[in-house]
């Protein structure tokens, strides 16, 4: 799909001096989807200026008569939504991979929020005389660099090289646009486009939980102790 930066070019995900944002749709198995199903992965055109993650725990408070403070239970893990900003702009106007020619300052922006708007969207799928609704996709999302996974079920499927830590599935939750400027054809030149994510540790037909020991093997190496 013209528009978006492929990220099937391996110099780009290899290269030591390029970090990306990656956006992997996985099929109904936990697979890599298709490209002719989601538009194959996909890196976004820059790297958003911050990241929210938030993680939250269930307590249930049971008060206690007479007692200072209730006392609480732990009852489960609450969601872990993560949200940013993805920004798209381009300086020509044009039909972009014919007119005008796509590169990193220069993307067809109606075709990047479609993407993305299709990453949060269902599908029907014909069975017999019905149409049965399909669920929009997990998605493997990877900021290169940065250890967003902690999930270090050893049955967890892979997607492709990838480690564990590099990288969550989730489902995208919401996408809010703001398209900022035009060309004289109309065409956006600038678009701000809200993205809200949620873990999940539902992956194709499986679930696969995870305790604290991913986020140990990571935060053994934060090493700053008090002075004797």
């Amino acid at each position: 799909m013209a528009g978006l930066v492929s990220a099937f070019s391996g110099d780009l995900i290899a290269s030591p001096k390029t970090a990306d944002v990656l956006i992997v749709p996985l099929d109904e198995e936990g697979k890599i989807a298709g490209d002719e199903e989601f538009g194959g992965k996909k890196i976004l055109q820059y790297w958003p200026e911050s990241l929210s993650d938030n993680k939250p725990a269930n307590w249930q408070s049971r008060d206690i008569p007479g007692a200072p403070l209730p006392l609480y239970q732990w009852v489960s893990g609450g969601e872990r939504p993560l949200s940013f900003t993805a920004n798209f702009s381009r300086d020509m106007d044009g039909d972009v991979g014919s007119e005008v020619d796509e590169d990193k300052h220069n993307v067809d922006i109606d075709a990047a929020i479609a993407w993305l708007r299709m990453l949060a969207s269902n599908d029907y799928r014909a069975v017999g005389d019905m149409q049965l609704a399909v669920a929009p996709p997990t998605l493997w999302l990877m900021f290169m660099g940065t250890k967003l996974g902690y999930n270090d079920n050893a049955s967890v499927p892979k997607v492709d090289s990838y480690t564990s830590d590099s990288g969550v599935y989730c489902i995208l939750n919401s996408v809010d646009v703001e398209r900022v400027d035009w060309f004289p054809s109309g065409r956006p030149r600038f678009a701000n486009v809200s993205l809200s994510f949620l873990e999940t540790m539902q992956i194709g037909a499986g679930v696969y939980p995870y305790g604290r020991s991913g986020m140990k093997a990571i935060a053994d190496k934060y090493t700053r102790t008090p002075s004797e």
